[in-house]
């Protein structure tokens, strides 16, 4: 038994020995649709790997990948105004998820507007409380994150109590009544 497991051990590794030797071998199939990839190697590295003489020259092998990447749409919405003179205006909104470059953590202050449990409804109700925030107030951050066990959205970076109490009662305005001010890390720009 011992000797057929030490054959079997061996056969194994001698097939996977040559199946890297044709690792190379297989990318440089041509496959309609696909992009092209450009592989050099010298002499040395090729007989390194594979154990056998190569030509003189630096050998160039084509490799296929796909070539269907596709770009993410840009999210923006369009929000259309009316004014007391009957015209409307259009303004575009960009909803897309910003990054503080150049911050650092410290104290202060959010409106928490949503919170609620953990659930795909609560968090697909968090999502939407999120894109109305974002219209309303377009300069504002706006987090929604899950804080087990549920699915919050806070609003804002502010330093000081008083700017927090301005905004939120702006959100309380627009119909959330339940929306508080917490205390907690915010991202401040140096």
């Amino acid at each position: 038994m011992r000797k057929f497991v030490s054959i079997l051990f061996i056969l194994l590794c001698a097939g996977f020995d040559a199946s890297a030797q044709k690792f190379l071998d297989d990318l440089t199939k041509d496959n309609q649709g696909e992009g092209k990839v450009t592989v050099s190697e010298s002499s040395e590295i090729d007989e390194l790997v594979n154990g056998k003489e190569a030509p003189e020259q630096p050998t160039s092998i084509t490799a296929t990948v796909p070539a269907t990447e596709e770009k993410k749409p840009e999210t923006t919405t369009r929000v259309e105004a009316s004014t007391s003179t009957g015209t409307t205006t259009e303004t575009t909104i960009d909803t897309r998820k910003k990054v503080m470059k150049n911050s650092h953590k410290a104290n202060g202050y959010r409106v928490q507007v949503f919170s609620g449990g953990n659930t795909r409804a609560d968090r697909v109700k968090a999502e939407q409380i999120q894109g109305a925030l974002k219209v309303a107030f377009p300069g504002q951050p706006v987090y929604t994150h899950f804080y087990s066990p549920r699915w919050i959205c806070r609003m804002g970076n502010y330093k000081t109590y008083a700017e927090a109490q301005k905004y939120l009662k702006q959100v309380k305005d627009m119909g959330y009544k339940q929306a508080v001010i917490v205390k907690g890390k915010i991202s401040v720009a140096y």
